[in-house]
């Protein structure tokens, strides 16, 4: 039996099974497993408030063919072709690696907990006549700090113009000017130091293994895993990891799509004996929603009016579509 596994907790690894759950797991002769750190699956660009729950799909009862595990991935080591988790390990013919760095739903849980918290107490120190400064952090120079940071300005957009006022919403601004001007218009300013001033800090979003832990794969000087223009590290064509700077600034659901599907067509490549194709260069497509409008780019593309809208809508669709079918 032909055994597949998937790593990965970003919605490109979520297609990746999906399809395999439909074209390949369904075949006796195949068994494919899905290695996450969280279970639930959501819509980052639809996260319009971190003081409300988060809607959130179960994997597991999305895939029907797929063995969907909750666990945290130790280990890789692509000679012995093994995954050692926290709960098992987990031999494999095939493996796609996921890198793309994610915010869970667990995380944004405990971050949204953090930043009620830090609202609750300028609240508090205002009504007592004291008057304050916070900050709050979000480091990462990526689409989902920034969303996160978006949906904190959509909750504190609904307090006085002294919480307002007193809560500074920061982030790592990239060099792109309309991702600038997007955000400063969102009231989310560009990251600075206020002094010694309580606030709290948002860490970068986590990837699923780190690549230190892939034995065997080659690393550049950043640490970085080295692949080639067909996503495998040197020697190992029955592995393809995706990911990279580029997935940073990613989080449209129907560009990674078109990804998952060629990572799938190779893979059934790989199983036929049959060469594989080099992957087209995924060009970065992301979407921002904030108390002021929509932001979405496609490469190098922007768009914050109609056309903004209208690929806002048709990717909810898209993920609604996949959602629905438990």
């Amino acid at each position: 039996m032909a055994k597949i596994v998937v790593i990965g907790d970003s919605p490109l690894s979520f297609l990746v099974s999906r399809q395999l759950d439909q074209e390949l797991a369904r075949l006796t002769h195949v068994e494919v497993t899905f290695i996450r750190n969280d279970l639930n699956l959501y819509y980052l660009p639809g996260l319009k408030s971190l003081f409300s729950p988060i809607a959130t799909s179960d994997v597991s009862k999305l895939l029907k063919n797929v063995a969907v595990k909750k666990a945290a991935v130790k280990q890789i080591n692509l000679k012995d072709r093994r995954v050692v988790t926290d709960k098992a390990s987990f031999d494999y013919d095939v493996l796609v690696l996921d890198t793309t760095p994610v915010f869970t739903a667990s995380d944004i849980t405990k971050i949204a907990a953090q930043c009620q918290r830090l609202t609750q107490e300028a609240q508090a120190k205002h009504k007592t006549g004291r008057s304050g400064r916070w900050r709050v952090l979000f480091s990462g120079g990526d689409v989902s700090s920034w969303q996160l940071a978006l949906s904190l300005a959509s909750d504190i957009a609904l307090h006085s113009a002294a919480i307002r006022q007193s809560i500074s919403i920061q982030t790592s601004l990239p060099s792109r000017p309309q991702v600038k001007s997007f955000l400063d218009a969102n009231q989310i300013s560009d990251q600075k130091s206020l002094g010694p001033i309580p606030g709290l800090t948002v860490a970068s979003p986590n990837v699923p293994v780190k690549n230190r832990l892939v034995r065997g794969a080659m690393l550049d000087a950043k640490d970085n895993l080295v692949v080639g223009r067909d996503y495998h590290p040197e020697g190992h064509p029955e592995v393809t990891v995706v990911g990279g700077h580029e997935r940073l600034m990613s989080n449209l659901w129907r560009p990674d799509q078109t990804l998952a599907t060629q990572v799938v067509d190779n893979i059934e490549l790989y199983m036929e004996g049959r060469a594989q194709k080099v992957h087209s260069t995924s060009a970065s497509a992301g979407l921002l929603t904030g108390p002021n409008g929509v932001l979405v780019w496609i490469g190098t593309l922007f768009s914050q009016r109609l056309k903004a809208r209208a690929i806002s809508s048709l990717d909810r669709q898209f993920y609604r579509r996949l959602t629905s079918k438990s």
